[in-house]
C-alpha cells in the first residue's frame, strides 16, 4: 500500500505561461496514474482546469521513482507523500479523506457527501474513479474512469469494485476510503509554491533511504541498473529476470517516461515568477528531463511470451532462445537507463542552483 510521509505545501502554482501551455497541448498526452486524472476531473468540474503537467508538478508526480527488483510494478504504488494532499494544498482548496472500516457504512457515508460536495475520488477495481450521484437515477451513481469513460453503477455495484486498503495514499487502519475536493478557501502566493515544489523534487532524488522496501529517487536507478546488469547462473534464473523487466517496461517505464516529460513542462511553467538568472537553471533542468524522456523512449521493450514455470529448472526451446536474446537487450537497456540517470543527476544540479539564486534574489 502507498506510503506517505511529506506534508504538502500550503501555496498556490503559477499560472501556465503562454508557452507553456503550447507544449502542453501540441505535445503527446502525458501518462499517468489514474489519481492525477482524477484530480483534474474534480477541478474542471470546479470550473478550475489545470494541465496535467501542471498537476504532476505540485503534486510531485513528476519527480517520483520508485523500484523494487523483486516486484518491479510495486513501485508505482508507493509515494513520498499524499499527492492529492499535495494537489489541493498547493491550489488552495481544503480537502478530506473518509474513511469507513464496515463497506456499508463506507457507502452510506459517500452518498451523503456526494449530496454537498460533488464528486469524490476513491481506488476501485481496476483503477481510481470519480463518482458523482446520477444526474436522472436517485439510486445510482456516475463513475468517472481515468479515461474519461462514464458508467452507470448501482451501490451494489460500487461495492463490489471498492477496493479494502489501509489509507488511502497513505497510512491508515485498513478499511474503505474516499478523497473529497473540498472549497477553494485560500490564495497561496504562487511563487512560494513553486518554490515548495522545486524543494520536494530535491528531497525526492535525492532520498537514501527505502520507502516500503522501494530504493527512491536516483537510487532508484541504480537499482534497476544493477538488476539489469547482475548476471544470473542459470537459465531459469535469467528467464525469471526477463519476466519482471517485462513487467517494468509494461507500465512502470511509460509511467517514468511521461512523468519525466511532464518535469520538463512544469519546470517551464513556473518561469513567469522568478529572474532571468533562476530561470537560465530551469530551462537546463528541463532540458536534463527531456533528456531523460527520450532516453527512456528508446530503453528496448519485451513482452512475456515465455512459458509457465514449472519449477524442474528446465526451459522449452523457445524460452531458451528468448533468454540468449534477452541478454543483448538488457545491456542495451543498461546503458539507456544509465544515461537517464545522468540526465537527472544534472536536473537535479540546475534545481539546486535554480532554488541557491531565487533564495539569494529575496535575501537581497
Amino acid at each position: 500500500m502507498p506510503q506517505s510521509e511529506a506534508s504538502a505545501s500550503d501555496t498556490e502554482p503559477p499560472d501556465v505561461s503562454r508557452e507553456a501551455e503550447v507544449d502542453v497541448a501540441h505535445g503527446e498526452a502525458l501518462a499517468s496514474l489514474g489519481y492525477v486524472n482524477c484530480i483534474q476531473y474534480c477541478l474542471e468540474q470546479r470550473g478550475d482546469p489545470r494541465p496535467k503537467a501542471l498537476l504532476m508538478g505540485v503534486s510531485g508526480e513528476g519527480f517520483r521513482l520508485c523500484f523494487d527488483r523483486n516486484d518491479p510494478e510495486r513501485g508505482l504504488d508507493v509515494v513520498f507523500h499524499n499527492p492529492l494532499r499535495a494537489v489541493c494544498a498547493a491550489l488552495g482548496y481544503d480537502c478530506e479523506v473518509v474513511y469507513n472500516r464496515d463497506l456499508k457504512e463506507a457507502g452510506g457515508a459517500l452518498l451523503k457527501g456526494l449530496a454537498t460536495r460533488g464528486c469524490a475520488i476513491l481506488r476501485a477495481r481496476p483503477d481510481w474513479v470519480v463518482v458523482q450521484r446520477h444526474p436522472s437515477e436517485p439510486d445510482s451513481l456516475l463513475a468517472r474512469l481515468p479515461d474519461g469513460q462514464l458508467e452507470t453503477w448501482s451501490r451494489s455495484q460500487l461495492e463490489q469494485v471498492w477496493v479494502k486498503e489501509p489509507g488511502l495514499l497513505e497510512l491508515g487502519l485498513p478499511g474503505y476510503y474516499h478523497f473529497v475536493l473540498g472549497d477553494k478557501e485560500r490564495k497561496p502566493d504562487e511563487r512560494e509554491a513553486a518554490m515548495a515544489s522545486l524543494r520536494r523534487a530535491v528531497r525526492m532524488l535525492m532520498r537514501k533511504s527505502r520507502i516500503d522496501g522501494c530504493a527512491a529517487g536516483l537510487a532508484a536507478y541504480s537499482e534497476l541498473l544493477d538488476s539489469l546488469l547482475h548476471k544470473q547462473r542459470t537459465e531459469l534464473q535469467q528467464a525469471r529476470i526477463l519476466r519482471k523487466y517485462a513487467a517494468w517496461n509494461a507500465r512502470p517505464l511509460p509511467y517514468i517516461r511521461d512523468s519525466r516529460r511532464a518535469a520538463a513542462q512544469y519546470l517551464r511553467m513556473i518561469h513567469p515568477h522568478f529572474d532571468e538568472e533562476t530561470t537560465e537553471h530551469l530551462d537546463k533542468a528541463a532540458d536534463s528531463y527531456s533528456l531523460a524522456a527520450r532516453v527512456l523512449a528508446e530503453v528496448p521493450a519485451v513482452s512475456d511470451t515465455l512459458s509457465p514455470d514449472h519449477g524442474d529448472g528446465k526451459l522449452p526451446r523457445a524460452d531458451r532462445k528468448a533468454v540468449r536474446g534477452f541478454a543483448y537487450l538488457r545491456r542495451k537497456a543498461a546503458r539507456r537507463v544509465r544515461r537517464a540517470r545522468q540526465a537527472e543527476e544534472e536536473a537535479l544540479l540546475e534545481i539546486r542552483r535554480a532554488l541557491e539564486a531565487a533564495e539569494r534574489k529575496d535575501n537581497e
